[in-house]
């Protein structure tokens, strides 16, 4: 009354039946793989004769729609008007030829340029410069002070493109004063105020001992109150710092080279 079990059969792998089906699988997908590149290779030659096709036609000013046999291409759509489609493709693979040729000029353009500017004296440079900068909205116009821990509006990084004279896409828009004051800052001046009170937001719990950069001494100092390097302490290795430092590795040393370096 025990569990029957099935006797193990040991069949070769020529007759294995797994192995044939893989073989027949995988030679399948190898075949598919060559036909789809057929297709690709095909389909890349079509395009690109029908593209010659419309470019001669539409230089030549004719018809171009009348010459074009769809019998002979492949149907791979369903319920596509072709004629729709092709002059859509035609649409865009000319503003592709169109954008292209474009950037290919504005490059020489730029090219062409730099190179004149290379060929400018500094003077000439100048004043160039100068009179590319007169045709910005904000010549001649300075740049008012900030007030004692003033805060302000950061102009941001977006949206900074600029014309052919130097002036924000945007117009009006970008030329503000981002860095007015604001808030209590159009009407309070902390710089006349009690030490205590001269921090950004003066009441508010959670102040830091630290108000602005100008107030630190950042200076690291040594016991006798000169300055010196965070590797002060260590005469060595000050030393060893101040050897790889730029100019210093011949800088006592004044006697003549007394031959030519050897090639």
């Amino acid at each position: 009354g025990g569990k029957t079990m099935l006797k193990p059969v040991f069949v070769v792998g020529s007759e294995r039946q797994t192995i044939h089906e893989r073989e027949r699988a995988e030679a399948e997908q190898e075949e598919e793989r060559v036909q789809r590149a057929e297709r690709v290779k095909e389909r890349a030659a079509e395009s690109k004769q029908l593209l010659v096709e419309a470019v001669r036609k539409s230089e030549l000013g004719g018809d171009e729609t009348k010459a074009v046999d769809f019998e002979d291409m492949p149907d791979d759509d369903d319920n596509v008007d072709e004629l729709e489609e092709y002059e859509a493709w035609k649409v865009r693979e000319l503003k592709r030829v169109k954008r292209e040729r474009a950037e290919r000029e504005k490059a020489a353009k730029e090219t062409k340029e730099l190179e004149r500017r290379r060929n400018l004296t500094d003077e000439q440079r100048r004043k160039e410069d100068e009179d590319f900068a007169k045709l910005r909205g904000d010549y001649g116009q300075d740049k008012e002070k900030w007030k004692f821990l003033q805060k302000y509006y950061h102009k941001g990084a977006y949206f900074q493109d600029e014309d052919e004279t130097g002036n924000s896409k945007l117009g009006p828009v970008m030329q503000q004063d981002f860095g007015g004051a604001t808030g209590k800052d159009t009407f309070q001046d902390k710089s006349s105020m009690p030490e205590i009170m001269q921090v950004k937001n003066f009441g508010f719990r959670s102040q830091v001992k630290w108000t602005h950069l100008s107030k630190e001494d950042t200076t690291a100092k040594n016991d006798m109150g000169k300055a010196e390097a965070m590797w002060g302490g260590d005469a060595k290795l000050a030393k060893k710092y101040e050897s790889r430092m730029a100019g210093t590795k011949a800088a006592n040393d004044f006697a003549r080279p007394a031959g030519k370096r050897r090639k």
